[in-house]
């Protein structure tokens, strides 16, 4: 069932960082299992000038592996009007906007948001460009996951004959909601108004959609998706649906 990112928030009943173990595939019906990484959830957008050093950090950890790094992009930056004029970022939506508000008010107990700013596995936050911060909270999320195996479930991830996205997420306390989440891997975006006008920004991983894939039981589950479309990439999303933490996570295979 395809969802759309307003109804993701309902759903999950708050907003959505994630963290897990993972498995990649290097070719179809292999999966590589890979420790558990930190998933970073960035808000920003490509009308803010401080947010360029953020996606530019954004790139670096969306190259490691023990790091699930996804963009987000928020709306209200759209309707300021600079000298150069108004540029509305493509890829922002005002149900982002919402999701940073839902975390706002769990972690910091405030309406207000910011941008760039960087949840660490939807429990701390910090601003999105502040690299030495956000490294040392990715080092905690990791020590706090490797603690408590049964808190976050394993996936492994492996495409199918029929080069489908194939799934298995282990044993866990809670079980949770599961979503695929789509992203653009890397799109490099030519500004020619507002804050960054004439500068490039350079985003990776930055969000396109949300699609329910069921209700994963404390047991576990095997699960199935599409493959991304040409240029796209995907990861699987379990969440606690109380806590609003995330049980499971895992990218999609490669092909």
């Amino acid at each position: 069932m395809r969802i759309t990112n307003g109804q993701f928030l309902g759903l999950s009943a708050a907003a959505c960082v994630f963290m897990a173990e993972t498995a990649l595939a290097s070719a179809p019906g292999e999966a590589t299992n890979i420790a558990k990484p930190v998933v970073v959830e960035m808000f920003l957008s490509q009308a803010c000038n401080s947010c360029i050093a953020a996606s530019a950090l954004m790139n670096e950890l969306a190259s490691r592996d023990d790091v699930v790094a996804l963009s987000w992009h928020v709306d209200y930056w759209n309707m300021l009007n600079t000298k150069s004029g108004r540029w509305v970022d493509p890829y922002s939506a005002a149900a982002y906007t919402a999701r940073q508000k839902t975390y706002n008010l769990r972690i910091r107990n405030r309406s207000s948001v910011y941008t760039p700013q960087a949840i660490v596995n939807g429990a701390a936050e910090t601003v999105g460009s502040a690299e030495r911060k956000l490294r040392t909270l990715i080092d905690n999320a990791a020590s706090e996951s490797a603690q408590n195996d049964k808190k976050h479930a394993g996936v492994t991830a492996a495409m199918d004959d029929d080069h489908a996205c194939s799934f298995t997420v282990t044993e866990s306390e809670t079980g949770g909601n599961a979503y695929l989440v789509t992203f653009k891997r890397r799109v490099a975006t030519h500004i020619p108004r507002g804050e960054n006008a004439g500068k490039v920004f350079n985003g990776v991983n930055i969000v396109t959609g949300v699609q329910s894939l069921g209700v994963v039981l404390k047991s576990g589950a095997e699960l199935s998706a599409p493959m991304p479309a040409d240029g796209e990439g995907c990861a699987l999303i379990v969440q606690d649906p109380v806590e609003a933490r995330i049980v499971a996570a895992a990218y999609c295979p490669t092909g």
